[in-house]
């Protein structure tokens, strides 16, 4: 039996750790595995897959990293890192689902100041995600259970 696989990847940091926290409930619910995916943007078309590639992987993205690795250690579920370079962000997602098997992807591309294209580029991403039979999630669905360990809060109202 093949186990599913979650791939988040790294965007925005708020969205980021909010759409791990639900790829992690998600993840423990259907006891599939989390692939988290840092993408880092090469300077030339040469450097692809060289060590030069990853020049803007910097220590602050390490720190970050780290962070989001205790998260997944606190729900207690399976996962792995990955650090892959890109040239074209879009097709650079659809490589990495592909690579780490992803079922589900949880996917943010970049804001355009050209009206409609960040539209335009998600729904090309989601049509080729499809294509493969890969669901693509742009947000995290509803609110996270805490992680093992962690007592739930209650505000008061």
């Amino acid at each position: 039996m093949n186990t599913q696989t979650i791939m988040v990847h790294i965007g925005e940091r708020a969205w980021t750790a909010e759409t791990l926290h639900s790829a992690c409930v998600l993840a423990r619910k259907t006891g599939a595995e989390i692939a988290l995916v840092k993408m880092v943007p090469v300077q030339h078309f040469g450097w692809l897959g060289t060590d030069f590639g990853y020049r803007l992987l910097t220590e602050h993205d390490q720190e970050e990293l780290r962070d989001y690795e205790l998260t997944l250690e606190d729900y207690g579920i399976q996962y792995s890192i990955r650090v892959m370079q890109y040239a074209a962000l879009g097709d650079a997602l659809v490589q990495a689902a592909e690579s780490v098997g992803a079922q589900i992807v949880f996917a943010q591309l970049p804001n355009s100041v050209i009206p409609y294209w960040h539209k335009f580029q998600m729904a090309m991403l989601r049509h080729r995600l499809a294509r493969q039979q890969r669901q693509l999630l742009e947000q995290a669905p509803g609110v996270p259970e805490p992680p093992v360990g962690e007592p739930e809060t209650v505000s008061q109202p």
